[in-house]
């Protein structure tokens, strides 16, 4: 290890590469921890027939994930000013592996909690991290563009971890594939450890502050009470809740028993999915920044996004591959969400934007916390007890009932955006 460590690559300051190889390390976590993030999904059936529990209670191990996940957010970028990404990003690693392993391996309802805090630990400084090194490892006029293409990247592990990875599940069962998922993250944390560094000492630094003038007392105060903010956390939210609890969670289920498919199938559609928040992102954002609008969209997509959602809930008659066009559709608009960033700076005073992106943050993902288990809770609310082989079987009406939730929040978005007072956005 010694002899490897001591490679000259490690140590060579201006290494013509090193920088893209730092970079794609961070990409490569923020991937991997989506792909933690979705992974509960293609788990449901197992984990109700061997833990003995219903819906409600696996919507509530899923989002153990997105509770620390979510209280992370806001002490996460003071975290990364003064340690660095260095070491938050090797410690997110090696507590996502544990999770995993941890997970895999459980036997008691509590220890996949402990497993899914682990994992939402780690990932809460995935965004942050990549985003910290395109900062201080390329120049300004690169950020935009590599922060764009490292979020793209990173939702294709939404993708793998939705279809494929149903295969691995099926062929191997769900305790060994998660288990390899976890050892995978031990790995990415050596290896974060032995490359990347902060910065580099020839490279110009964008925007780094001091710990000391942070005052996040103060700006936190200020930013809240910008009610447009709220106004603008609301959008987020309501745009992402889909993401997180649909396409995260009970859209598997769901496609497997109102379109008559298999696990596999219905795991391709929420890949369909998420291929479509990837292409919509940059397509939308780039349209936005021409247009100098935001509130436009915002009402344009939640329209959109409540129609086609409501076709796929209530009227699954159509085949899968149609589902399909359905699911890209709703991923594509859905990806509006990504401009309620923009909004949360646009909103705040400069010197606030880290605090105001955090609290958006925050928001959304307290939100997702909650979403999960209370959609899970009213799919059993409407069960008859119905059961096969010990696991609860849920009807489609039992599904539309609970789903019913996704339109209702994409049209508050709409709605929620007519009375967002924008400023222009740069153009």
């Amino acid at each position: 290890m010694k002899k490897f460590y001591n490679n000259k690559f490690f140590h060579m300051k201006n290494h013509p590469y090193r920088k893209w190889i730092i970079w794609s390390l961070a990409v490569f976590f923020y991937f991997y921890e989506y792909f933690l993030r979705v992974s509960p999904s293609l788990m449901v059936d197992n984990l109700m027939k061997d833990f003995h529990i219903n819906a409600a209670m696996v919507g509530i191990i899923s989002a153990f994930y997105f509770y620390i996940y979510a209280l992370m957010q806001l002490p996460v970028g003071l975290m990364m000013d003064r340690y660095g990404s260095r070491r938050l990003l090797t410690f997110g690693a090696l507590a996502c592996g544990i999770g995993g392993i941890l997970f895999g391996i459980a036997f008691k309802i509590y220890l996949l909690d402990i497993a899914r805090l682990l994992q939402g630990a780690g990932s809460a400084f995935a965004f942050v991290g990549m985003v910290y090194i395109c900062s201080h490892w390329f120049e300004a006029s690169r950020l935009a563009f590599l922060v764009g293409l490292g979020n793209s990247v990173g939702m294709l592990g939404a993708v793998i971890g939705e279809g494929p990875i149903s295969f691995a599940v099926s062929g191997f069962g769900w305790r060994p594939t998660i288990i390899v998922i976890g050892i995978v993250g031990l790995a990415l944390a050596v290896l974060i450890f032995l490359v990347v560094r902060n910065e580099p000492p020839h490279v110009e630094k964008h925007g780094r502050t001091s710990i000391k003038n942070l005052h996040i007392g103060n700006h936190l105060k200020l930013v809240c009470s910008n009610w447009k903010t709220w106004v603008n956390a609301i959008i987020g939210l309501s745009f992402l809740i889909t993401t997180i609890a649909f396409a995260g969670l009970w859209g598997v289920p769901f496609l497997e028993t109102a379109y008559h498919t298999t696990k596999e199938v219905a795991s391709f559609g929420i890949s369909v999915f998420f291929i479509g928040w990837i292409i919509g992102g940059p397509l939308i954002g780039h349209y936005s920044d021409r247009i100098g609008k935001r509130r436009p969209i915002f009402i344009f997509c939640g329209i959109a996004t409540c129609l086609l959602m409501s076709i796929l809930i209530y009227y699954p008659y159509f085949s899968i591959y149609i589902a399909y066009l359905v699911l890209f559709g709703i991923g594509f608009f859905s990806s509006a969400q990504n401009l309620s960033y923009c909004v949360a700076i646009e909103l705040n005073p400069i010197q606030t934007k880290g605090t105001a992106i955090s609290l958006t943050n925050f928001v959304i993902y307290t939100g997702g916390a909650i979403i999960q288990p209370v959609v899970g809770a009213m799919i059993v609310a409407k069960w008859a007890g119905k059961t096969l082989n010990g696991i609860p079987v849920y009807s489609i009406s039992d599904y539309q009932f609970a789903l019913t939730c996704f339109p209702i929040f994409f049209l508050i978005a709409a709605i929620a955006a007519i009375f967002l007072k924008e400023k222009a956005a740069a153009t």
